[in-house]
């Protein structure tokens, strides 16, 4: 069965619903990706761990996350069931202690290899970030 786009959306919002909103560790993190030790690879910037990203994600409040509609997913294998997955997240936050207005503004681009374990769940299997465009009235961040 090939995978679907909704599939990769919904992979897409769990992850980031962990991430975002439920703060999850680079432990909970870990459970959506295929291989150990993953690393999220940041095209434009320092690659970082899923630790490191999990420490990004303590400094804000108030995140948010949509997936654009425009995602492409072109099948690479059958054996495995493999795919990549390209698309851009709309993120949103705010620094710990800042001001209500002080928002992180982004347009993230995603650029994700998914493949089926051997139980059938969809995985990640290589996690890039190939840009981040923040918005003029965005507050800045570090993202290290």
């Amino acid at each position: 069965m090939a995978i679907t786009k909704q599939e990769v959306v919904d992979l897409v919002n769990r992850f980031h619903d962990l991430t975002c909103i439920k703060k999850g560790t680079g432990e909970e993190q870990a459970k959506f990706f295929l291989h150990p030790e993953p690393r999220i690879f940041i095209l434009h910037g320092e690659d970082i761990t899923l630790q490191q990203n999990y420490e990004i994600h303590q400094r804000l409040v108030d995140e948010r996350h949509v997936p654009s509609d425009s995602w492409e997913i072109t099948q690479l294998s059958d054996n495995p069931e493999r795919a990549r997955a390209v698309g851009a997240v709309y993120w949103q936050g705010r620094p710990v202690d800042s001001q209500e207005d002080e928002l992180i503004k982004a347009v993230v681009g995603e650029d994700w290899v998914v493949q089926r374990d051997a139980a059938g769940a969809l995985k990640i299997a290589l996690y890039i970030n190939s840009y981040h465009h923040f918005l003029p009235d965005s507050a800045p961040i570090d993202l290290k």
